[in-house]
């Protein structure tokens, strides 16, 4: 039985949008929660999925203090 990549790249993402403003989360640490959800899953497989959340500008790497997978920022966005 494999994983489904499309589905794994959704639960990554449905735990970044909840913690946004809250909470960032290294790749690392989501690559951990989707193999403990998804019995599965290897590491390849979560690097696939979040590949396909970059490749569609859904999440974004930010480096600050290390690597960090955020939602995108809104162009001209203020923090005021």
């Amino acid at each position: 039985m494999s994983v489904d990549i499309k589905a794994v790249a959704e639960d990554m993402l449905a735990m970044i949008t909840e913690a946004a403003g809250k909470k960032r989360y290294k790749p690392g640490d989501l690559t951990k929660a989707m193999m403990a959800k998804h019995e599965d899953l290897d590491k390849k497989g979560c690097k696939a999925a979040l590949r396909e959340l970059v490749d569609a500008e859904r999440v974004v790497y930010t480096y600050f203090n290390g690597t960090w997978i955020e939602l995108p920022h809104e162009e001209g966005s203020s923090m005021a």
